[in-house]
């Protein structure tokens, strides 16, 4: 069952279960998902899905930075509980400790000499080989350290 799959089933499932507050916010996904199906004229993988609930995410995160600036607890705590939710289907990533072995990996396999110049090609081939298993902010940090 592929994530899109998934995340319809669980919809389903919370329509059965009247759970009003999974169910708004699954049903806005899986609309957001639809409506980017019907805008590239094809199936979505889940890379695409993966982007479309960190984009979401990303947004709640955003109502959550303003909303404890205010005195709005209930809805503060309703907006923890969306992200808490969509994290949840999002896949696991790579521990930092992981991450930190996977670049010294790269670095000897691409006989990197020159991080501060060769950074890019790090990039890249995390990028090619291991896609959304590592975060970008992570890795980053990670060569950081290296420099």
């Amino acid at each position: 069952m592929n994530l899109q799959e998934k995340l319809f089933a669980d919809y389903m499932q919370a329509m059965k279960d009247k759970d009003v507050h999974k169910k708004t916010i699954l049903n806005y996904v899986v609309a957001q998902i639809k409506n980017k199906k019907i805008e590239i004229q094809k199936d979505l993988e889940d890379v695409d899905v993966v982007k479309i609930l960190k984009k979401e995410i990303k947004a709640l995160w955003e109502a959550i930075w303003f909303l404890e600036k205010t005195d709005k607890k209930d809805e503060l705590a309703e907006e923890k509980a969306k992200k808490v939710l969509l994290e949840f289907y999002l896949p696991q990533t790579k521990s930092k400790e992981e991450t930190k072995q996977i670049i010294l990996w790269l670095i000897d396999e691409l006989g990197i000499t020159e991080l501060a110049k060769q950074r890019w090609q790090i990039m890249w081939a995390i990028k090619s080989t291991y896609g959304e298993e590592i975060e970008w902010s992570v890795a980053n940090e990670v060569i950081n350290e290296m420099l």
